[in-house]
């Protein structure tokens, strides 16, 4: 369940045709209205129409709130408008020409450029309508993904009073709108639209071509199919070409196919379209769109011998499947391929597609190493003896660098690294320095993973430094020489980096939430607290910041917000025992001792390894005085790890047990591990376990470094102890 933030209000509407229910109350009427078919626009085509009225307005006002984070979305969706905003981040991914394109954008990407329009939606309803802004939009049934992925993803985050959304549609699925409908609006019932006045000459079914195939008037679609079959078509020809001289380059990735397709050739112009569009959408990320083109595509083609063009569709259908997690979906058309084609590069394509399922795509419970690597062995047998001679030199590094991950996955990190290094020997052999860019910035940063991965850090950087300076505007590099400068030792470095990774790319939740672990665990809480906030905005069901501001909101004090993350969290992941001991912990500041034991419990029956729950169980042990218990718990946690603090917590449990020189050998390793100066609270406790053991010089040593430790005008808490134990002796040797 998506919980919202408590400052904001869920009066947002859902206008619905098949609901039940009538509110007293109706939603404001709209200041834009908004169309959403795909056939309009294809991939976030509302999207393009809410950028054309917002970004004029907000460069006019504020130009940096584009330039400074918004110009990727801008240029991913409307690429038109950038004459007037400045050049986004130029990477060798969007600059490399078809022939050297070796990467692809990974399928979150998509979702992340929704939140990135969101938040420039926000920006330009607060700066440009501050007495609010409503947006109703139509057509959503009928709209690619990435536009129900964006008016979810403002009904989750924008409050009502400052932009409202209305849905107009007759029903949802179990996707991400789906879910924000039933979360985040007030659904009332829709009356039923009422058709426009038709002029007595007015040409109906032109009226439904020059709607580009969305109007839902049932006069115009009727006059449509109508039509001779001849007219349609050349109709739909005229319009396509109409539309093309408009040249606004998302028109070829809706409209113009959809016509040509239709049109009087649609087996070599409209093939040609869809083939422009199905790269231009895969080019861009926009997976979801390409499977639904390539499926049109090879639906024309139906019916004679498949040819390159049909094979290069199929490929795409079960790459894009790949990515977007149903590789199991993407196995019939890899099969169909090779049944079909004898062309090695049909061949060689989909077996290291397959061998890329098998260690990457496919759900974990289905991976299989062993039938990766004898996929991938197969692209490789292929690629070394490829009939064109200057593919052959790019094929045989590319299956080498794919081989080198599945070695990886098994567990061969050397052999992995030696693979990359081989690719990269064969690159820098037949190419030019100038020559396939892209593709040696990609095995640079895989090598930089590999030695990471090694545990060779200064590796690693050294080679991630050399992939940001060749290409120093892809963000995702930062984000993973981060982790390296951590692993270093190098904090603030790994700050800057993590800080470039944001400034670089589309929201990114995971950025937000490794520099809150990082913030962390360098003392400003505020710092992550501010970044697990963004975090859960932009994904508000990720467990480990659920956890994690769970954990923040204990320590300072704010336990309804942490019984919600809480809550939330283990109702996406029921068995975490992460957060069933955070529940623990809650239970017990709320004083509910029995709840926060069985929480516990529950978490090390889940987790014999979970740190937290045999630690904090022992602290609640103790303070209820079951001292072995504690002892029990303690050593369960101290063979997990060998802590200090944990030997200090250990020594205080048997000192209560009169175990005294087990506690005094606790409390010598604890201090041995301290750097500098020892800890005055295990001075002091060592001096307590010393005095009982008759150990009175020992422990007159301790206690005076003890009460030396406290700065003039500071007392130890001890003091009035020690004093009634040894004042005397203390005193005698202050003499």
């Amino acid at each position: 369940m998506t919980h919202l933030s408590p400052t904001l209000s869920t009066r947002h509407w859902w206008l619905d045709a098949t609901a039940d229910t009538t509110a007293a109350e109706s939603p404001p009427s709209p200041s834009l209205e908004v169309r959403c078919h795909r056939r309009l626009r294809g991939p976030f085509t509302a999207a393009h129409y809410l950028l054309h009225q917002a970004v004029p307005q907000l460069v006019e006002r504020d130009r940096e709130l584009v330039a400074s984070a918004r110009a990727t979305e801008v240029e991913s969706i409307a690429p038109e408008l950038m004459k007037i905003v400045p050049t986004p981040p130029q990477t060798l991914t969007n600059l490399a020409d078809a022939k050297e394109r070796t990467r692809f954008y990974p399928a979150p990407r998509a979702l992340r450029i929704a939140h990135g329009v969101a938040e420039l939606l926000m920006d330009w309803a607060r700066t440009a309508h501050p007495r609010g802004l409503t947006l109703s939009f139509r057509g959503l049934d009928e709209a690619d993904p990435t536009d129900r992925d964006l008016v979810a993803v403002l009904l989750r985050r924008c409050d009502p009073a400052t932009l409202t959304v209305v849905v107009d549609g007759a029903g949802a699925a179990d996707d991400l709108l789906g879910r924000a409908l039933a979360a985040h609006t007030r659904r009332v019932s829709r009356l039923p639209y009422v058709d426009a006045a038709l002029l007595p000459d007015e040409d109906l079914a032109q009226a439904y071509i020059d709607s580009d195939g969305t109007s839902d008037d049932a006069r115009l679609l009727r006059a449509y199919v109508a039509l001779p079959a001849d007219e349609r078509a050349r109709r739909h020809t005229a319009r396509a070409a109409l539309l093309a001289e408009r040249d606004e380059p998302t028109l070829r990735l809706g409209a113009i196919p959809y016509h040509l397709e239709h049109g009087e050739d649609p087996r070599g112009a409209g093939v040609d379209a869809i083939v422009q569009a199905v790269n231009g959408c895969f080019n861009k990320g926009f997976y979801e769109a390409v499977i639904d083109l390539a499926e049109r595509g090879r639906e024309l083609l139906a019916g004679s011998a498949p040819d390159r063009t049909y094979w290069n569709l199929t490929h795409k259908i079960g790459a894009c499947l790949c990515y977007l997690g149903r590789g199991v979906d993407a196995f019939a058309y890899f099969e169909e391929m090779r049944r079909g084609s004898t062309s090695a590069d049909v061949h060689m394509g989909t077996a290291y597609l397959n061998a890329m399922l098998y260690t990457r795509f496919l759900p974990k419970e289905l991976h299989d190493e062993d039938l990766a690597l004898a996929w991938v062995n197969t692209a490789i047998a292929i690629a070394d003896v490829h009939p064109d001679p200057h593919k052959r030199i790019l094929v045989r590094a590319f299956m080498r660098n794919a081989r080198a991950l599945v070695e990886l996955h098994r567990g061969n990190a050397d052999g992995s690294l030696a693979l990359v290094d081989e690719a990269m020997e064969i690159t820098d052999a037949d190419f030019g320095p100038d020559e396939q860019l892209l593709h040696r910035s990609v095995l640079l940063y895989n090598r930089a993973q590999v030695r990471g991965a090694r545990g060779d850090h200064t590796g690693s950087l050294a080679d991630y430094d050399e992939v940001i300076r060749r290409d120093p505007d892809y963000g995702d590099y930062y984000f993973e020489r981060a982790a390296q400068h951590r692993a270093l030792g190098h904090p603030h470095e790994s700050l800057a980096d993590y800080a470039a990774a944001i400034r670089l790319t589309p929201p990114f939740y995971e950025a937000h939430f490794n520099r809150a672990d990082l913030l962390r665990e360098l003392g400003d809480d505020a710092g992550a607290l501010r970044d697990l906030d963004y975090a859960l905005s932009v994904e508000p069901d990720h467990v480990d910041s659920l956890l994690h501001r769970a954990e923040l909101s204990l320590e300072r004090g704010d336990f309804d917000r942490a019984r919600a993350d809480i809550d939330h969290g283990l109702a996406l992941a029921p068995g975490s025992p992460q957060l069933l001991a955070a529940r623990g912990a809650l239970h017990a500041e709320l004083g509910d001792v029995r709840a926060a034991y069985e929480s516990y419990s529950a978490a090390l029956n889940a987790d014999q390894g979970c740190l937290a729950a045999w630690v904090n169980r022992a602290v609640l042990a103790f303070e209820t005085g079951k001292a072995a218990d504690a002892v029990d718990d303690l050593n369960s946690a101290l063979a997990l790890a060998d802590d200090a603090e944990l030997r200090a917590n250990r020594a205080m449990a048997l000192q209560s047990l009169g175990e005294h020189e087990r506690a005094t050998a606790d409390l010598n390793h604890a201090m041995a591990s301290a750097d500098g100066t020892p800890d005055p609270e295990l001075l002091y406790l060592r001096g307590v376990s010393r005095f009982a053991l008759d150990d009175a010089d020992g422990a007159l040593t301790d206690w005076r470094a003890h009460l030396a430790a406290y700065e003039a005008g500071t007392t130890s808490p001890h003091a009035e102890e020690i004093n009634a134990r040894a004042g005397a002796a203390l005193r005698e040797g202050a003499a």
